[in-house]
């Protein structure tokens, strides 16, 4: 309801639009457009009157005098408060309260609590108004009432690569060259191995020298220098422990006949 009228009396249309919802259906909708104007307290109950634009079209109900069956305990009174609303050829004229006798000229109807806000129904029996309960559910609710559910998915283990690319990426070939560790024992194969490679550095060192002093005039002072820095090179710790992992790296790939 507007927010231009008081708690008390938009609690009390909401309880009267649904309570004459047969007799002005567009009770609601006429109050949610309306202004407030003159306010009263009429010293036994009071009177709110209710501005509605004249340029709103009415309902087909054309309903003329007081109607509604309200009640609400306001402030301290010992009894309730009748409420109804006064219409004329279905327009919403004005909000009334009846106190049925009982003082109410210290109560501002403003500001008063109140509470029990309740309708009467054809045999005089009280039925307590709860918004929330009126309230119609949602049809979307029902979108979700279905019987179509998706299985249960059980859970598949996933897919092996046992093809031969995979074992190839799986067994792969061990590094050519790794680094000796100092506490491992050389065998005498070790030792071969390493002697070998050692003679066939220097073959290879020896002749890349006699090609350089052949065709590119390269002093023979400078290839003993060279000669010098390759054996003292082939003698340091580390160096030597290069050759002994590649030496047995390359045992690995030796290409031996069957049998041996």
């Amino acid at each position: 309801m507007s927010a231009r009228f008081s708690k008390l009396e938009r609690d009390v249309m909401a309880a009267l639009a649904h309570d004459l919802r047969h007799i002005a259906p567009d009770l609601a909708g006429q109050f949610e457009e309306s202004l407030p104007g003159t306010r009263r307290n009429t010293g036994s109950g009071l009177f709110t009157e209710t501005i509605v634009s004249s340029r709103r079209p009415l309902s087909s109900e054309r309903a003329t005098g007081l109607f509604g069956t309200v009640h609400a305990m306001v402030g301290d009174l010992a009894d309730p408060i009748a409420f109804q609303v006064e219409l004329r050829n279905g327009r919403l004229l004005a909000l009334h309260g009846d106190a049925y006798g009982q003082d109410t000229r210290a109560i501002d109807f403003a500001a008063a609590p109140f509470d029990q806000v309740f309708t009467l129904n054809d045999h005089g029996e009280s039925i307590a108004f709860d918004p929330a309960a009126l309230m119609r559910p949602s049809p979307l609710l029902d979108l979700h009432q279905h019987d179509d559910h998706d299985p249960v998915r059980l859970e598949e283990p996933p897919l092996v690569n046992r093809g031969p690319l995979q074992r190839l990426q799986d067994e792969r070939p061990p590094a050519l060259v790794r680094t000796a560790r100092t506490d491992e024992p050389l065998s005498e194969a070790d030792r071969e191995a390493t002697s070998s490679l050692i003679v066939g550095i220097w073959v290879i060192a020896g002749v890349a020298g006699l090609l350089a002093a052949l065709f590119a005039r390269v002093s023979i002072f400078i290839l003993f220098i060279g000669a010098f820095w390759l054996g003292a090179l082939l003698r340091k710790p580390m160096v030597r422990k290069a050759l002994v992992s590649a030496a047995r790296a390359l045992g690995r790939f030796e290409v031996r006949p069957s049998g041996f």
